[in-house]
C-alpha cells in the first residue's frame, strides 16, 4: 500500500497560486521523472488568470494542455495557494466546486515565504511565488485544507473586523494625547474614538449572537471560556482562526496557532526557547 500511495505522490501535478484581488498568477511543477532533478521555479510554465468563477474553465483548459503537451502521467493534480484572507478562500471555494479533485491546500503565508526565500531566485514577481508554492506542493505534499462551515466563516469576518477597529482606537487615542491641547482638534479626535467604541460594542454583540445561534459554536466557547483569563472574544477569536479544532492533532494545532515551542541550540548548548510566530497573521 505504501509503495502504490509513493507513486501516486510522484505523478502528481501540482499547481502553485499566487492569489491576488482581481487577479491570480498560476504555476505548473510537472512529475518529475525517476532521480530527475528539482525544476528551477523560473523555468515553470505560468499564465495569469481574471480571478472569478468564470475563469475556472479556462484555468482547467490551461493545466490539461500544459500536462498533455509535456507527455506527462494523467495522475492526480493537487493545487495549492498562500492565504489571502477572502480572497484565497473564495478561489478555493470555486475550485472545490468545479475541479474537486484539485483538493485545494491555503497555506500560512509565512511558512511560504521562508520557503520562497530559500529559493534564492533573485526576483520575487507574481508569477515567481506562484512556481515558488508549486515546487513548495511537490516537494512537501501539504495536505487538503478542510472547508469550515459558514458560521466559523461569519465569526472569522466578524473578529477580524473587530480586530481592525481595535487597532484604529489604539492609534485614534494615541493621536488624542498628541493634540489634547489643541480643543478644537481634540473635540474631533475624541467624536471619532466614542463611534469606535460603539462600533466595537456593536461587533461584540454580533460575535455573540454569531456564537449563540450555532449548538457547535456555543458548546466549544463555552468549554475554553471555563479556563481562566480567556473571554467570549478571545474564544471566538480562537476558532475564527483555527475552525473546527477536530481538523488538528495537538501538535497540528500548536504550530499553526503559533503556539509551538522554537528552540535555537548550538552543539550541545542551548541558547533559548521561545514560542514560535507562525501562526496566522491576524
Amino acid at each position: 500500500m505504501k509503495s502504490i500511495k509513493n507513486q501516486e505522490t510522484q505523478q502528481t501535478t501540482w499547481i502553485g497560486i499566487d492569489v491576488a484581488k482581481k487577479s491570480y498568477d498560476a504555476a505548473i511543477y510537472l512529475p518529475l521523472e525517476a532521480d530527475g532533478k528539482p525544476r528551477a521555479i523560473t523555468e515553470l510554465p505560468k499564465n495569469s488568470f481574471e480571478r472569478t468563477a468564470k475563469s475556472i474553465d479556462a484555468f482547467r483548459y490551461w493545466t490539461y494542455q500544459i500536462r498533455d503537451k509535456a507527455g506527462a502521467p494523467g495522475g492526480q493534480m493537487r493545487i495549492v495557494m498562500e492565504a489571502t484572507g477572502r480572497y484565497s478562500q473564495e478561489l478555493a471555494d470555486w475550485l472545490r466546486k468545479e475541479m474537486p479533485f484539485t483538493k485545494p491546500v491555503i497555506m500560512n503565508p509565512k511558512i511560504v515565504s521562508d520557503y520562497r526565500k530559500s529559493l534564492y531566485t533573485g526576483n520575487d514577481t507574481d508569477a515567481i511565488a506562484a512556481a515558488a508554492l508549486a515546487r513548495f506542493g511537490a516537494e512537501r505534499q501539504p495536505e487538503e485544507t478542510l472547508k469550515n462551515p459558514p458560521e466559523y466563516q461569519h465569526l472569522r469576518e466578524l473578529t477580524r473586523q473587530r480586530l481592525k477597529m481595535v487597532e484604529q482606537r489604539v492609534a485614534a487615542c494615541l493621536r488624542l494625547e498628541e493634540i489634547k491641547d489643541i480643543k478644537v482638534i481634540a473635540k474631533i479626535q475624541q467624536a471619532l474614538i466614542n463611534i469606535l467604541n460603539k462600533s466595537i460594542e456593536k461587533l461584540d454583540l454580533e460575535i455573540r449572537k454569531c456564537v449563540e445561534i450555532s449548538d457547535e459554536l456555543r458548546e466549544n466557547v463555552a468549554y475554553a471560556t471555563s479556563i481562566k483569563g480567556i473571554g467570549l472574544i478571545t474564544a471566538a477569536s480562537i476558532f475564527a482562526e483555527c475552525g473546527r479544532l477536530s481538523n488538528y492533532g495537538s501538535r497540528q494545532l500548536g504550530a499553526y496557532s503559533g503556539l509551538a515551542p522554537f528552540n535555537h541550540r548550538s552543539g550541545t548548548r542551548i541558547n533559548y526557547t521561545h514560542i514560535s510566530r507562525n501562526g496566522p497573521k491576524q
